[in-house]
C-alpha cells in the first residue's frame, strides 16, 4: 500500500519471478471528528478483502505479508479496536512540533538518541501533538500498531510491530536496536503503548476465520514482512557494488545506502539523513525526499482545470522545454508537504526566489523532473561522504524507474550510472522476504541473484555531458545548493 494506491500483486517465485498486479485502488482518505486528513481504514479493509477475493480462484498461496508507507499509526484500545482514525502525515496536526520536541529535549538528541532524519511529520511529533490537542486518544490506547501492523492486525486479530517499520517512527534507536523509552517519556509519550519489535519475516498468525469465508482464500499465512515499502524495495533492488545507491522511487523519493551499523553525526543531522532498518536487522542511512508526490499533485491540479494529461504526456511536455533548467525549486520545502494548489505553489516559490514562473504543464512538469535530479544528485554526494564508500552507481527501482527521462537528468547531474527496475520493487522484496521465512528462498544475497536472473531491469543510463556542459551542469547545481542552503535557513 502507498499513500496514493495500494495493489494486490501475486509474485511467483521460481527460478525467474514473475508478478501479476491482480487490483488496484486509491488509497482512501476522510476527515474525522476533529476535521483532520485521515485514512479511511474501515474502507482499506473492504479494499483488501476484496483483493483477497478476487485472489482466492488463483491460489493456492503459501503467504500474505503487508507493506505500507511509514509514519502513520493507529491506536488501539485493550480489544484491539481502533480508538480513532489514523491520522495521515499530510496533515497540520504536527506544525511546529519539531520545534516543541527540540525546546523539551534538545534537537541534538532527538537525532543522536534514535538515528532518524528531523522530518516535522515523524511518529514522534505527531504522538506528541496528541498529548497536547487530544490526551484522551492516549489514555484509552494500548496498543501503538503503524500502518502495517494495523492492517495484519484487522487480517489476523494479532497485535505485533516489525522492525523495519518501527525504526521509522524516530522514536526507535537504531543505534542500540531498542525504543527509546526515556525520550518518550522526558516528551510526555506515555511507553505501555509501544510492544517488542519482531524480525522482518516473522509470522504473524492466520486470516480470521470470517474473512477466510468471506474471500474464500482460505486458511492463508500472515507475515511481518519487511513491512516498511522502502525496506521491501531494497530487498528487491540488485544492488552490483558496494556503496551503490538506490532509490526508491514513487510518492516519495527514498534515498540511501546499505550500512552494518547506524551512523550519526553533524553532517547526518545537517543533511537530515536517516538510519532506518533493513532485512537481518542492517541499517538503510538514507534521506527522505519528496517525490513524485508533487508532479502528482500537479496533474490533480491540471485535471481540476479540466487539462487531463497523463503522467507520461507530462515527461514527454517536459522532455521538449529548450530551457530545461529554467526553474529550480528545493523538493523538500515545507510549501510542498501538504495536498492541494500545488501549481500555485510552484509558482509562488518561482516569484520569491526570483526565477521565471512556469505556466505550461511542459514547464511545470521540467521544473519538478529537474529538482527532482538535482536532489538526487545532491544526496548522492552527501550518502558517499558519510558512509565512506564510493557510489558507482544510483538503482532506481519503483514506479519511477519508468521515467527514463529523469533518470538520464539524474546520471547527468551525478555523472554517475543509473540503473533502474524492477518497477514492481517493493511487492517483489515483500514476497521475497516471506519466501526467505518460509525456507524457499535462502538469504539475501540468493534473492537479488533471482532478481538479477529474472530479466526485471529497464534500462541504463550513463551520463552524457560534453566538456563544454560540465560548466552549465556546474552552474546549475550552484543555483540549487544555494536554494537548500536559503530553505534550510
Amino acid at each position: 500500500m502507498g499513500a496514493e494506491s495500494g495493489r494486490l500483486v501475486i509474485v511467483d517465485i521460481a527460478s525467474k519471478i514473475s508478478t501479476e498486479v491482480l487490483y488496484r485502488f486509491e488509497t482512501p482518505i476522510t476527515q474525522d471528528h476533529r476535521g483532520r486528513r485521515c485514512w479511511d481504514f474501515p474502507k482499506i479493509i473492504e479494499e483488501v478483502t476484496h483483493a483477497l477475493t478476487l485472489a482466492a480462484p488463483h491460489g493456492p498461496y503459501e503467504s500474505l505479508g503487508v507493506d505500507t508507507w511509514g509514519l502513520d499509526f493507529g491506536l488501539l484500545n485493550e480489544n484491539k479496536e481502533l480508538v480513532t482514525l489514523p491520522v495521515s502525515h499530510r496533515d497540520h496536526r504536527t506544525d511546529g512540533y519539531l520545534d516543541k520536541a527540540s525546546a523539551m529535549v534538545g534537537r541534538d538528541r532527538l537525532h543522536f538518541e534514535t538515528g532518524a532524519q528531523l522530518l516535522e511529520i515523524n511518529s514522534i511529533f505527531q504522538l506528541l501533538s496528541i498529548t497536547e490537542n487530544s490526551p484522551e486518544e492516549l489514555e484509552s490506547a494500548k496498543y501503538f500498531q503503524l500502518m502495517p501492523d494495523l492492517i495484519l492486525a484487522a487480517l489476523t486479530g494479532n497485535v505485533g510491530t516489525e522492525y523495519t517499520i518501527a525504526s521509522t517512527t524516530g522514536l526507535y534507536d537504531t543505534l542500540n536496536n531498542q525504543w527509546s523509552f526515556q525520550l518518550a517519556r522526558d516528551l510526555g509519550i506515555p511507553t505501555h503503548i509501544f510492544g517488542d519489535v519482531e524480525d522482518a519475516g516473522t509470522v504473524r498468525g492466520i486470516l480470521k476465520p470470517e474473512i477466510q469465508s468471506k474471500t474464500g482464500i482460505g486458511a492463508l499465512k500472515c507475515v511481518a514482512t519487511t513491512s516498511h515499502d522502502t525496506a521491501a524495495a531494497v530487498v528487491a533492488t540488485p544492488l552490483e557494488f558496494p556503496g551503490s545507491a538506490y532509490i526508491s522511487s514513487g510518492t516519495w523519493s527514498l534515498m540511501g545506502v546499505e550500512i552494518d551499523t547506524a551512523i550519526t553525526n553533524e553532517i547526518t543531522l545537517d543533511e537530515r539523513l536517516t538510519n532506518e532498518g533493513g532485512l537481518d536487522r542492517s541499517i538503510r542511512l538514507l534521506r527522505n525526499i519528496t517525490g513524485l508526490w508533487i508532479i502528482q499533485e500537479v496533474r490533480r491540479d491540471l485535471k481540476s482545470q479540466g487539462i487531463d494529461i497523463s503522467y507520461v504526456e507530462l515527461v514527454e511536455l517536459a522532455k521538449k522545454e529548450s530551457q530545461p533548467w529554467r526553474t529550480l525549486f528545493y523538493v523538500d520545502a515545507p510549501i510542498f508537504v501538504y495536498a492541494g494548489n500545488m501549481i500555485a505553489r510552484i509558482q509562488e516559490y518561482a516569484r520569491e526566489t526570483g526565477q521565471p514562473v512556469p505556466q505550461t504543464p511542459g514547464e511545470l512538469a521540467q521544473a519538478t523532473f529537474a529538482s527532482l535530479a538535482l536532489a538526487y544528485a545532491r544526496t548522492a554526494d552527501v550518502l558517499a561522504e558519510v558512509s565512506g564508500d564510493e557510489m558507482p552507481t544510483i538503482h532506481i527501482v519503483g514506479g519511477g524507474a519508468q521515467n527514463a527521462h529523469l533518470s538520464q537528468m539524474t546520471a547527468d547531474i551525478s555523472g554517475r550510472e543509473v540503473v533502474t527496475g524492477p518497477i514492481e520493487a517493493t511487492a517483489i522484496g515483500n514476497a521475497l522476504v516471506q519466501a526467505i521465512a518460509s525456507g524457499d528462498v535462502k538469504d539475501i544475497g540468493s534473492a537479488r541473484k533471482l532478481i538479477s536472473e529474472s530479466s526485471l531491469h529497464l534500462g541504463r543510463y550513463q551520463p552524457k555531458i560534453s566538456s563544454g556542459e560540465k560548466s552549465e551542469i556546474a552552474e546549475v547545481r550552484n543555483r540549487y545548493a544555494q536554494l537548500t542552503v536559503l530553505e534550510e535557513k
